[in-house]
């Protein structure tokens, strides 16, 4: 797990990276250099209005993983918070969580979608936040889960039949317990995060259609597929190896030497 830790923080800088810096400003129109091909001065090209490719992808990257960052920590502190209180709580109070859950899972995520952007206009955290509230319910639901499991131990009875607090219970036993195996299922969900973000941003959800994003990047350059094909192909195949490696770190199935 070390090896993958590691691997998915350099992803993550990587992506970041398009925040800070980048070889050309995304927007700056040049006509003169339309369709440029592959150069020193542009390594991926130009588009159809004379914009850097290279850029451009930097950029939606790093939008790309303020949503996958904020998906996550929606889902794993929310969702994790929800469902830890609601098997500790137990009665009308875990009842009420659940079904609230529950409500959460079936409402679709382009419903969700349209009403943070109604609410807080196009941006990557508008989008990050319908994400996150589209898959609460499933963290709320494996958060109670799992602590219900664990409290259901033989060493949990043991340690309140010492006289162990409810709260120190919960920070020495039951957190350690449940915590890591929620940030790997958020670890896991981040690749679909990546997807579901182009794909709101695909149908102009997402975020501000003016602005470099996978997603709408592919919206754009559709037109192009046939003549300049590696306009279209660059935001996919970034999407693709984003999404690809971050499931590959987080599944559990694979050992990596």
């Amino acid at each position: 797990m070390n090896h993958r830790l590691i691997f998915s923080v350099l992803l993550v800088m990587l992506l970041a990276a398009g925040g800070v810096w980048r070889p050309y400003s995304p927007d700056t129109v040049d006509l003169t250099q339309r369709f440029a091909q592959l150069s020193w001065l542009h390594p991926l090209g130009t588009d159809n209005l004379g914009r850097d490719l290279f850029s451009r992808l930097m950029v939606a990257g790093w939008r790309t993983v303020t949503v996958i960052l904020s998906v996550g920590a929606i889902g794993f502190v929310g969702g994790g918070l929800l469902g830890t209180m609601a098997a500790l709580f137990r009665g009308s109070i875990e009842a009420l969580v659940m079904r609230a859950a529950e409500t959460f899972i079936v409402v679709p995520t382009l419903i969700v979608g349209l009403v943070a952007a109604s609410l807080f206009g196009l941006s990557p955290l508008s989008a990050a936040l319908a994400l996150g509230l589209a898959n609460l319910g499933s963290y709320t639901l494996m958060a109670h889960t799992l602590t219900k499991a664990t409290l259901g131990e033989t060493y949990i009875e043991a340690a309140r039949a010492l006289g162990l607090g409810e709260r120190a219970m919960m920070l020495r036993h039951v957190l350690p317990a449940t915590l890591p195996v929620i940030l790997t299922y958020a670890g896991g969900q981040a690749g679909g995060s990546a997807v579901a973000y182009a794909s709101l941003s695909f149908i102009g959800l997402g975020a501000d259609p003016s602005q470099a994003d996978w997603g709408s990047m592919l919206f754009e350059y559709r037109l192009f597929l046939f003549d300049h094909p590696g306009l279209v192909l660059c935001p996919g195949l970034a999407l693709a190896a984003v999404a690809g490696s971050l499931n590959f770190v987080f599944d559990r199935r694979t050992e990596l030497p």
